[in-house]
């Protein structure tokens, strides 16, 4: 996620991605080079960006020093190996068994294949930064000790993925009592409380495309689809109502707002668009399924308004990260299942995805947010693990790959208790903060996709499930 929008400057000025760009990204795309196979920078070039020193890690992991106390732990020889439990802790042998307990009460598939450490690891994190607290929190850091609704929705989809429909409810009931704003929209994050947000940063539009994406995909994932909807129908209907009304209100559009870059924007961006896409195609089933069909056609007519424009606009630019830009961003993933449910256009979009992965890549092997963004060569993990399960999530064995290596780097970069940071310096340090719940739940997912989906043509049925 991210920095606090008070800590760092502006984006640099947007530049045209020239043809050549382009070109060069579709040469190197066919070889797979998203998160290190090639086009990394020389170690001279590593040590030009100047602020290498300025970003240290913030901790190794956050740890439970009792039932609902934690603390930020520097080293992992803090911990009791393999937990987030410090070792000095006078109740250490039953927070021990508390995570052991947990983790055992997930589904199979979260412990099984090449990926079972990995998925331990972020869940660990997970549990981490929601265990005895009202909702998740993004990160034990003093600025990121608050509840995001993008990582919120991110972490109750894994917990449900996991088989934690308990903990993936409490996330969703947190969400479904926040106070929003006179237009209906999340403020950016939220004190722990739920009162409202701590400081006067810009609302977000797109918290309500992430909480009615989430919201879609427990339901449609829930062992009792009846009794789920029975308990958000209100909330399903809350997030309809202000979805519906400002693309209605924008003449088919989607309102300028800040998004995941937590920016005041002039012109509407990608990350606005591409989660109302998503959160309005996800509620239709769960509408039509209440018998709430009116909503569930204005949602339809909304979906279809805003695929549109998307194609209009930003397909014919490349799908950039402003509607009136070329530059290429993250958000590009985020029009791609898991979270859209269809896309017109689907191979322009992922072509797109291939363009950003070689325009983003930084030097240790990771992707920077976006094209735009700070030339410090720091690669960040959340936007790295959206493409890792933007990839996984296609079904296709390319997809498969790309997904794969992104879980890959992601699991050799994380710090020394197995943690992911939130960035990875331009000479592979990890830096800043550790934990993050976003980073951790798009692992997770990630995983779950490569072991529940085949690659195209690998034959009918599902695994690991």
């Amino acid at each position: 996620m991210p920095a606090p929008e008070s800590s760092k400057p502006d984006p640099p000025g947007r530049t045209l991605v020239t043809r050549r760009t382009v070109l060069t990204g579709g040469l190197l795309t066919v070889g797979f080079t998203l998160w290190g196979i090639s086009g990394r920078l020389s170690p001279a070039q590593i040590q030009a960006h100047a602020t290498l020193d300025t970003k240290p890690l913030h901790a190794s992991t956050v740890a439970f020093t009792g039932l609902s106390t934690r603390e930020a732990v520097s080293s992992a020889a803090d911990l009791v190996p393999g937990t987030r439990v410090v070792a000095s802790s006078q109740y250490a042998d039953l927070l021990v068994q508390r995570e052991k307990s947990w983790l055992a009460s997930l589904a199979p598939w979260t412990r099984e294949g090449p990926y079972a450490e990995l998925i331990r690891d972020a869940y660990l994190d997970i549990f981490a930064l929601s265990e005895e607290l009202p909702a998740p929190v993004a990160g034990w850091s003093t600025y990121w000790r608050y509840v995001w609704p993008r990582d919120t929705a991110h972490v109750a989809v894994a917990f449900s993925a996991a088989g934690d429909s308990a903990r993936a409810h409490r996330s969703l009931d947190f969400l479904a009592r926040l106070p929003r704003t006179s237009r209906g929209w999340f403020e950016a994050r939220y004190t722990l409380d739920g009162s409202g947000a701590p400081d006067d940063r810009a609302p977000q539009f797109d918290g309500l495309g992430w909480a009615a994406w989430a919201l879609g995909w427990i339901h449609e994932h829930s062992d009792n689809q009846e009794q789920f909807r029975s308990r958000y129908s209100a909330f399903a209907a809350e997030l309809a109502d202000s979805l519906v009304h400002n693309v209605e209100a924008t003449d088919g559009q989607v309102p300028v707002s800040s998004d995941y870059w937590e920016i005041r924007e002039r012109t509407i961006t990608l990350g606005t668009a591409a989660p109302t896409l998503a959160g309005l195609q996800w509620l239709i089933p769960f509408l039509e399924a209440s018998g709430d069909t009116d909503r569930a056609e204005r949602c339809t007519a909304a979906a279809h308004s805003v695929d549109a424009y998307i194609l209009d606009v930003f397909g014919k630019r490349g799908y950039p990260r402003h509607a009136d830009g070329y530059t290429l961003d993250s958000a590009v993933a985020f029009l791609l299942p898991p979270y859209t449910r269809e896309i017109s256009n689907r191979d322009g979009v992922i072509a797109a995805m291939r363009r950003a992965e070689t325009i983003m890549l930084q030097p240790a092997g990771g992707l920077s947010p976006g094209e735009d963004w700070h030339e410090d060569g720091v690669s960040w993990t959340p936007e790295t693990a959206v493409f890792a399960l933007a990839n996984a999530t296609l079904g296709t064995a390319d997809g498969t790959i790309v997904g794969q290596r992104g879980l890959t780097w992601l699991e050799s970069h994380r710090t020394d208790a197995g943690t992911f940071p939130e960035k990875v310096l331009a000479d592979g340090n990890p830096s800043a903060v550790a934990p993050l719940a976003w980073t951790a739940a798009c692992v997770a997912l990630s995983a779950h996709a490569l072991r529940v989906r085949r690659p195209a043509g690998a034959g009918a049925g599902t695994v690991g499930t």
